[in-house]
């Protein structure tokens, strides 16, 4: 008896095996078909938690940041960034640092007014830092408006009640 065929012999539950080969029952094809179906449901799972969690992409030059808050800011916005070097004398706003800092001041204009909406400054020890400071920035004030707006939709509703 080998090897393969002993163990056809106990996986079929036949003392000794069919005298012509194995042919599987059709017991055991509704367990390799679900077993199968159930493998491609948890691969499809696992790709689209992969995908709804993704971070987003770390900002990392100016091309970059310029691409991230148009997107984020679509009715405009603007920056400048101011280098100081060693010993250059800071603002006093500026946070304690042993390195020279990068300050950046971003502004979002509003989509109806046109005047300036939000205006931010940001410290970093570099300018990719600082970029990746204010594109986070304006990430989390988006996510808090849509919080805002939720909220204020379930207030709606509950009060039409």
């Amino acid at each position: 008896m080998s090897a393969g065929r002993g163990w056809i012999s106990l996986a079929s539950g036949v003392q000794g095996g069919p005298p012509n080969g194995h042919v599987p029952s059709p017991d055991t094809l509704v367990v390799i078909a679900t077993s199968l179906a159930l493998a491609l449901l948890l691969a499809g799972v696992f790709v689209y938690l992969r995908r709804h969690h993704r971070r987003a992409r770390p900002v990392t030059d100016e091309w970059a940041a310029l691409a991230v808050m148009g997107e984020l800011c679509p009715s405009g916005w603007k920056a400048q960034v101011t280098i100081y070097g060693w010993g250059a004398p800071v603002p006093p706003d500026a946070p304690p640092s042993r390195t020279p800092l990068v300050e950046l001041e971003w502004s979002q204009y509003d989509e109806q007014t046109g005047q300036v909406a939000v205006a931010r400054r940001v410290w970093a020890p570099s300018i990719a830092d600082a970029l990746q400071v204010m594109v986070d920035d304006r990430r989390t004030d988006l996510s808090l408006e849509q919080i805002e707006q939720e909220a204020a939709e379930r207030e709606q509703i509950d009060w039409e009640d």
